[in-house]
């Protein structure tokens, strides 16, 4: 299934590893036609599997860059020169759209700003992507999701165990929260440049989009929440993660805590505190920290005397919100990712396949879209030249004056 909602829609993807790049690969999946743009050295992303291991990234097999950058068409331009940048006019003429990551010094040198831009190409939409926002002290530093989005944002700290070093940050989780902000916001630049014929400029950083996504523990700690929490003392002992005799987690998330608690005393066998009033209360359990620790751990007493199996049915039956606590390594293999097309098959240039997580908007229901294999470096050029107008003498000149560069 190949969706057809941005068919006609243009796109100039001119970025670099995740946020923007994850951003762009969503309107490609929608239908739009991104054409991405990189220098004849290629994006970095293409390389960012000696990150992770033993995952592979040479041109047969590119997990990571395949994720990223499937469904777009690429070409390689040298905008250094007088005819590269000519190119990349020719391109942005046609476009309604114009996505970046590149920092504003670099872009403005460029003369690919929004307001350059926006002289020229008045129905154009502008996305920026930066680490720390347009202005600030901060504002020209390179910011990358580990420390613009985690970092600063307060996670790698705050959701640490109590006293011991910050967590490692998992790789692209901020970039790809930021592509779903960035995205969204096109979106709407596209809507008003079609109703009005005036482009607009859709501004996005990494840690501007992190205070968002934590902003319920930003609120919290300015009414005394304090981070990082003990498992012993958290907001709600029935939003928490226990450990079963098998040594696998379940983590609860009841909300309703009142509502759930004499069902799940019954279930645990907790007579000893399920008529307490002190216990029955939120707010009366979690004000008392001894007994808030007490609760958790007369909780944690029953969990570990069966395995997670068992545990999971009662829960299940009894209706109680709750999940069995995966780790990374186990997605691509859980059924219900596999049922909803949240992961698919994908067999790269190699012959050899892996299980590709798919972006999260479906249309029609469960179909899952279509992942064309994400461009070569420069696979695309004379394709996309060709369709500007250049011809296949001007074309060989470029490629002999080191302007463009095809993919052999």
């Amino acid at each position: 299934m190949q969706p057809d909602l941005l068919k006609g829609i243009k796109v100039v993807d001119f970025t670099t590893y995740a946020a923007a790049p994850c951003s762009m690969r969503l309107l490609a999946d929608w239908g739009a036609d991104v054409i991405k743009v990189e220098s004849f050295s290629g994006d970095p992303m293409r390389g960012f599997g000696v990150n992770l291991a033993q995952t592979p990234y040479t041109e047969e097999e590119n997990p990571v860059w395949e994720y990223e950058n499937g469904n777009k068409r690429g070409i390689a331009v040298d905008l250094k020169t007088e005819k590269g940048m000519e190119l990349m006019h020719r391109l942005l003429s046609e476009a309604d759209v114009f996505v970046s990551n590149v920092r504003a010094a670099a872009l403005e040198k460029l003369g690919l700003t929004y307001e350059q831009l926006h002289e020229k190409y008045p129905k154009l939409v502008v996305g920026v992507i930066s680490g720390y926002g347009l202005y600030g002290k901060d504002a020209p530093r390179p910011g990358y999701d580990v420390v613009a989005f985690w970092a600063k944002g307060g996670s790698l700290v705050d959701m640490s165990p109590d006293g011991t070093a910050p967590v490692t940050a998992p790789y692209a989780t901020g970039d790809h929260t930021v592509g779903l902000a960035l995205a969204s916001g096109i979106l709407g630049g596209i809507i008003k440049a079609k109703n009005t014929g005036i482009g607009e400029k859709i501004v996005v950083s990494l840690y501007g989009t992190s205070i968002w996504a934590n902003s319920m523990m930003i609120i919290g700690t300015q009414f005394g929440v304090e981070y990082p929490q003990s498992r012993y003392n958290p907001g709600n002992p029935l939003i928490n993660s226990y450990k079963c005799k098998d040594g696998k987690w379940i983590t609860l998330c009841v909300l309703a805590y009142e509502r759930y608690w004499d069902s799940f005393c019954e279930i645990f066998g907790l007579s000893d505190i399920q008529n307490d009033p002190d216990y029955r209360s939120l707010k009366k359990v979690v004000a008392d920290k001894e007994k808030l620790k007490h609760c958790c751990m007369r909780i944690e007493e029953q969990f570990i005397l069966n395995d997670r199996e068992y545990w999971a049915e009662k829960l299940t039956a009894a209706d109680i919100p709750f999940e069995r606590t995966l780790q990374w390594k186990d997605i691509s293999t859980d059924q219900q990712a596999i049922d909803n097309n949240y992961v698919t098959e994908f067999k790269m240039k190699s012959g050899n396949s892996f299980m590709l997580p798919m972006t999260p908007v479906q249309f029609g229901g469960q179909e899952a879209i279509d992942s064309a294999p994400a461009p070569l470096l420069g696979q695309h050029t004379l394709e996309v030249a060709k369709e500007l107008g250049y011809s296949d003498e001007e074309m060989a000149q470029m490629i002999k004056d080191g302007v463009i560069k095809q993919h052999q």
